[in-house]
């Protein structure tokens, strides 16, 4: 069985410009994995293994998206999760956002219906930049961390998401992810 999770996927234009930011990061930061270029995205469910009969429930399902009219998110703070001293993951953050919770929300609702169990921990949305600290020798510190934050280039400060996408996790590839089927948003006529 293969991975699949449904997610939202950064706008070229920020894809773009993370990619490069990224350059100057692995100059200070000991990660393994650099998300790549097109796999910049934001996860509203991670699903795990699903066999071929619960794909296609899921996707009967999950066209509600027309309900839904495009909207803009902003990006936020640059976070980790895990030790602060060799964090896991390195991320960009998501301004909070009521459409895209609402969103999140249906979506984690939807994969219920088909007996996907709920994660336990709140919704973060965000956008990884890297993941698995490498060098056990070395440690974020406060100077390096401030560097990293005053150094930061001029990115794009909000996106539209006009669709979400039912991805395929192919581990061993870059790029890893795989758009499985697209549901995309209703533009609005104002």
């Amino acid at each position: 069985m293969s991975h699949y999770f449904i997610g939202i996927q950064v706008k070229p234009e920020l894809a773009k410009q993370l990619s490069e930011w990224q350059i100057n990061l692995k100059k200070q930061l000991p990660y393994k994995r650099w998300t790549s270029r097109p796999d910049f995205h934001i996860t509203l469910v991670f699903l795990g293994d699903m066999d071929g009969n619960l794909t296609y429930a899921l996707q009967s399902k999950l066209p509600f998206a027309e309900a839904y009219s495009v909207f803009d998110i902003k990006r936020s703070e640059l976070g980790t999760f895990g030790n602060q001293q060799q964090p896991r993951v390195l991320w960009m953050g998501i301004e909070n956002n009521p459409v895209l919770n609402q969103l999140q929300r249906k979506v984690v609702q939807i994969c219920e219906s088909i007996g996907y169990n709920r994660e336990k921990r709140a919704y973060t949305p965000h956008i990884t930049i890297a993941k698995k600290w490498a060098d056990q020798d070395k440690f974020l510190t406060k100077r390096i961390w401030n560097d990293v934050l005053e150094n930061m280039p001029d990115l794009d400060n909000k996106f539209k998401v006009d669709a979400f996408h039912l991805y395929k996790v192919h581990p061993a590839s870059n790029p890893k992810y795989e758009i499985v089927q697209s549901f995309p948003l209703t533009e609005s006529n104002e």
